[in-house]
């Protein structure tokens, strides 16, 4: 940039074009050879008479001067002036921009990019070899960084785009540098939060040259999840200013993805620089159980976003049953033991089945209640995707009807098998481990834990299919069969600890709340899209696949068809190159991996910090452009006016 005084210009080659100004005032002025006079007698007629509209015969000094005036400002104003420019702090060479490319960068990015594109223009104005390392650890992270001609990396720069990860920076600088010049300037587009290996390479860079870090000037936010019994959403930002609400997303009543409600954060506590804030999910569970995600009010960004997962979503659980046969024993009743299992994990409903039904609920459990062979009720609402889980029991194991009982996954032999009781010769069988594919993955059955007695499946080809749980000897533990949109659900022991010690222990928590998570829900028969459901920790299935995954700016898409599974372990770690933010499934289950959290303000030791979003001077060139253009204007108007007559008044008037 050439500076003259308080004014600068970017191109100032283009000031050149003034030497023409000379040149055109002579050309402007100059007037055509005279023409040859003959003398006519009848022109004595006319001798006396005044010309009411004379024709100029030179052009006039000031309309010279206007148009000169009009080229001058069309010129100076293609050079690109400023008023009191700031000064480039990068020397002129050998020039490494480096671009912060991960979620975080995505609020400043249209900045960023300007930025980096000037500093590469300028590089190529001075014919200085310039490299580019674009932050997002998929380019240049293993490899040397060649120093080209500056303009070859402007078409790479205008193509990229922030990531649904954090920035990631190489882990070994030494490689990336290997045949780079001896001294270079650095150029450092920051988002302005701390990555892992950003010391290890700033003081890499510091060493070969000056480094410039341009912080980005819009605050980064970051939404997270913390999953508990009550889950809450931490929002944190790196500006102490108020901060903004959080919209939950979801379908409406018609399917249709609208903001459900806005959740307002408390004031923050601020530490380090960070300004941090938690907020509850306080919603009906009707509305809750619709949120697909939660996203920063006026933030792009996919840190700013937390895709709704089971964690979130509060399902409604009707236990049904007849509680007069346990009034004498109501601590060691079956819905003793489901009602202390369920609720701290779902809404409960009690009451017998015409009492609940119509509360819609999403699951419900009968524990050792055989049913009627006419169920049109029951029958309806599993078809429309609702979950029947049933416990077994004394009373199932004498009822005569087991096979005329519609509702059970398999056919069962009445009487039930005692397998540790005083008569038997056999002793409790054990849980067998839990295949995994099915909605157990990952769990591990306690060797304590056995069963001593159950109800006996009959034969059937489909039997192994439907069987998700076994004991130790193979026979069925939890069987499972699909009717319409819904599933039912038997387990063939008791829910007490009647006839196993599996209520008493941490596995039967495990068990139900993976049922109950996994429900399909009744949103499913009304054809809005329902909730994503998780129903596992990131790590207990060998291979995820995306399901629906997001942008840097935090926009949800399907994967790419070249986006391979994705290890366990590698979903523990996080976002990541080739593992997305998104929704994942592995069998049945699925799990919401987002990208959002702990901030922490970047450090910039022997770096020369340009301060955000300062002013790079007042841009003249609009102001000189619409000058020029108005004063071509006059010139036509006036123009108009010398040439006089009829044509040149209605020449102004248009």
């Amino acid at each position: 940039m050439l500076t003259l005084g308080p004014l600068g210009f970017a191109a100032p080659w283009v000031l050149a074009a003034l030497i023409a100004l000379p040149v055109l005032w002579l050309l402007l002025r100059a007037v055509p050879p005279a023409m040859r006079e003959v003398t006519f007698p009848g022109t004595v007629l006319l001798v006396g008479l005044a010309d009411p509209a004379p024709i100029a015969r030179r052009t006039p000094w000031w309309l010279l001067a206007l148009r000169l005036v009009a080229i001058a400002a069309l010129v100076v104003g293609l050079a690109g002036p400023a008023w009191r420019p700031v000064a480039d702090e990068t020397p002129p060479g050998p020039l490494l921009v480096v671009v912060d490319a991960g979620w975080s960068a995505a609020p400043g990015w249209e900045a960023a990019r300007a930025r980096a594109l000037a500093a590469l223009d300028q590089a190529a104005a001075g014919a200085h070899p310039a490299a580019l390392l674009i932050a997002d650890g998929r380019t240049g992270q293993g490899a040397a960084l060649p120093f080209q001609p500056a303009a070859r990396h402007a078409a790479r720069l205008r193509g990229a785009e922030p990531q649904p990860w954090a920035t990631r920076y190489p882990a070994d600088p030494a490689t990336v540098l290997d045949g780079a010049p001896d001294r270079f300037a650095t150029l450092w587009i920051s988002d302005g939060v701390e990555h892992p290996g950003g010391p290890g390479l700033l003081a890499a860079l510091a060493a070969r040259g000056p480094v410039t870090v341009v912080p980005q000037a819009a605050p980064v936010r970051s939404l997270e999840l913390q999953p508990g019994r009550e889950p809450v959403l931490v929002l944190r930002s790196t500006a102490p200013a108020p901060l903004p609400a959080i919209q939950a997303i979801g379908p409406d009543p018609q399917g249709t993805p609208r903001t459900l409600a806005r959740l307002t954060p408390p004031d923050p506590a601020v530490t380090n620089g960070i300004a941090e804030a938690t907020l509850p999910i306080d919603l009906p569970s009707e509305l809750r159980n619709r949120v697909t995600r939660f996203a920063v009010e006026g933030d792009a960004s996919a840190g700013a976003v937390v895709l709704a997962d089971d964690r979130i979503r509060r399902r409604k659980v009707a236990i049904a049953g007849d509680t007069r046969s346990t009034e004498g024993q109501a601590l060691l009743s079956p819905l003793h033991y489901l009602r202390q299992a369920l609720a701290p994990r779902a809404d409960l409903v009690e009451g017998t089945l015409a009492e609940v039904l119509p509360a819609a609920p999403d699951v419900i459990v009968i524990a050792d209640q055989p049913l009627d062979p006419d169920q049109p009720a029951l029958s309806e609402w599993i078809d429309r995707g609702g979950v029947l889980i049933r416990f077994a029991g004394p009373r199932m194991a004498a009822s005569d009807m087991l096979d005329l009982d519609p509702l059970l996954p398999v056919r069962l032999r009445p009487g039930g098998r005692d397998i540790g009781g005083a008569l038997s010769w056999g002793d409790p069988r054990e849980i067998a481990p839990f295949a995994a594919d099915g909605p157990f993955a990952g769990l591990a059955p306690p060797a304590d834990v056995t069963v001593r007695a159950q109800l006996m499946a009959e034969p059937d080809p489909d039997l192994a299919a439907r069987t998700i749980a076994r004991l130790s000897d193979g026979t069925p533990l939890v069987t499972r069969d699909a009717i319409g949109r819904g599933q039912l659900v038997l387990f063939h022991t008791a829910a007490n600890a009647e006839w196993s010690s599996l209520p008493l222990s941490g596995l039967f928590l495990a068990m139900l709340e993976r049922l109950i998570q996994g429900a399909p829900g009744l949103d499913a028969a009304t054809g809005a899209p329902a909730p994503d459901v998780p129903g596992a920790q990131a790590g207990e299935q060998p291979f995820w696949s995306a399901e629906t995954v997001l942008d840097g700016f935090g926009r949800a898409a399907p994967p790419a068809d070249d986006l391979p599974p994705v290890a366990a372990a590698d979903m523990g770690a996080g976002p990541a190159p080739g593992v997305p933010a998104g929704v994942y499934v592995a069998g049945e289950q699925r799990f919401a991996l987002n990208a959002g959290g702990p901030l922490a303000p970047a450090a910039w030791p022997g770096a020369v910090v340009e301060q955000p979003g300062r002013p790079r001077g007042t841009e003249l060139r609009g102001w000189l452009l619409a000058v020029a253009a108005a004063l071509l204007a006059a010139d036509a108007v006036a123009s108009a006016m010398i040439a006089g007559g009829r044509r040149g008044r209605g020449v102004v008037a248009a």
